[in-house]
């Protein structure tokens, strides 16, 4: 493979992913971003509380696109927002009865399409696929940086 089709074919991935989780769970009303939050949110909260900010650092995302996936989630029923005990102007994110539902279902798809996206690697290509793809990241995020100090 040429180095010029790396980026193509990351975002063709990319595509198939979302289309994929959000075909599958658009009948609980979920997207497949919503599935991974919700996802993301189960598993940090049995260690304590979530805000905003740790979905952010988590999924590399923006503020305000964080905040529009937050209230659409809050709007459907999915997540309540708390205010911090000691400082009201932090509200930590839990999951409504509805998404721990969910969550199962939601758990199921996301090692269903991880296990179709790695079925004929072998456990070594597995390890390095998802090496070299945390090492892309950690480069895309550095030259974001160093643009800046430029």
């Amino acid at each position: 493979m040429e180095k010029r089709e790396i980026g193509k074919y990351i975002q063709i991935v990319s595509r198939q992913l979302k289309r994929n989780m959000d075909e599958t769970l658009s009948k609980y009303n979920v997207t497949g971003v919503q599935s991974m939050v919700i996802r993301y949110i189960y598993k940090k909260s049995q260690k304590g509380e979530v805000f905003a900010k740790d979905i952010e650092e988590e999924f590399d995302m923006r503020k305000a696109t964080v905040t529009g996936i937050i209230q659409l989630m809050e709007t459907n029923g999915l997540i309540a927002r708390k205010t911090k005990e000691g400082d009201c102007r932090l509200k930590s994110i839990v999951l409504t009865p509805k998404a721990l539902e969910i969550q199962n279902i939601v758990q199921k798809q996301i090692r269903v399409t991880e296990k179709n996206i790695v079925k004929e690697m072998t456990k070594e290509e597995q390890k390095q696929f998802l090496e070299l793809l945390k090492k892309a990241s950690n480069n895309l995020e550095n030259a974001k940086k160093n643009m800046h100090l430029t």
